[in-house]
């Protein structure tokens, strides 16, 4: 078994070219191959400095059957992983998933207190006759792809770069869940989902999304933020305005896909000028989201793949 290695945050587009090499290789050995990652970020169990992710466990799950990706195998991360020197790592994964290769990037690192890099892993895959491809970095605009860059976008509010360093959307999920109706009074109803504290999240504004609901691709309005308008402003909400839907949502998991942001989050003065910015927003989110699964369309159909695991 071929196993592309890393931690995986964010299927970006580096990512994408370690899943071709890894296929391509057991193309070449006429022999399975996966992704391999951690269960727990390791960072997290390291660290321990808040740090957050870009997709949750079920999100990773979606991009990677999206991009075909046949199996994947988590270890979990705990003390004795980490304590792990690289060769006793490359040991473990063969013995315990069978692995007979490894696809890294050439910035990756593994085994205790990080001290295997590229170099190491492809001496140790020699010493146990092991198949072993180092893929060298993607650059995008003079930037080198990464989860870290991809993270710090997402946090800045820069989606559309994110995303364009993803090759699809951020995705945004969880349950839908009652809220105060307020939306419905309003005529804008939406679909409140939970916050996961353990993910990274856009700053507070409205954003331009997708979502693929009942078998169709729907423009979407996603407010990120805290309420200012009616005095709530203390615990972060995140509401998807699923333009020209009727449906009830309460209780399915939905998946927003975030294309791009439109502003920053506002206090109006009454509920007669939020009426009307939304209108405005509205109108402005389902613009960018048509022309986004339009064009999304016409090159890599990503959006077709994930709507058919949804």
């Amino acid at each position: 078994m071929i196993y592309a290695l890393g931690a995986f945050d964010g299927f970006h587009l580096g990512h994408r070219e370690l899943l071709r090499e890894a296929r391509r290789i057991s193309e070449e050995k006429g022999c399975g191959w996966g992704v391999m990652t951690f269960e727990g970020h390791p960072r997290m169990f390291l660290a321990k400095d808040g740090f957050r992710l870009l997709f949750n466990s079920r999100e990773k799950d979606l991009i990677a059957s999206a991009l075909g990706v046949p199996v994947m195998k988590r270890i979990k991360f705990t003390s004795e992983i980490a304590a792990l020197a690289p060769d006793e790592f490359v040991k473990y994964a063969v013995q315990n998933y069978s692995a007979s290769g490894f696809v890294i990037g050439e910035n990756f690192r593994f085994g205790r207190g990080r001290s295997g890099d590229a170099a190491m892993m492809t001496e140790i895959c020699k010493m146990y006759g092991l198949r072993s491809s180092v893929v060298k970095r993607y650059v995008l605009d003079g930037i080198t792809v990464s989860s870290t860059e991809t993270r710090k976008y997402v946090q800045s509010g820069n989606v559309d770069m994110a995303c364009r360093m993803l090759g699809y959307p951020y995705i945004i999920s969880g349950v839908v869940s009652h809220g105060e109706g307020r939306g419905t009074k309003i005529g804008c109803s939406t679909a409140n989902l939970d916050i996961d504290s353990a993910k990274v999240y856009p700053p507070y504004g409205v954003y331009a999304a997708a979502a693929h609901i009942d078998g169709l691709w729907r423009a979407v309005s996603l407010n990120i933020g805290a309420n200012p308008t009616f005095g709530e402003g203390i615990i972060p909400r995140c509401e998807a305005h699923i333009i020209d839907y009727t449906g009830d949502l309460y209780d399915r998991h939905i998946c927003v896909f975030a294309v791009k942001r439109l502003r920053a989050e506002e206090k109006f003065s009454n509920a007669d000028a939020l009426i009307a910015r939304i209108a405005k927003d509205n109108a402005e989110c389902y613009a960018i989201s048509c022309d986004y699964i339009l064009r999304d369309s016409k090159k890599e159909k990503i959006l077709n793949d994930f709507a058919a695991l949804l």
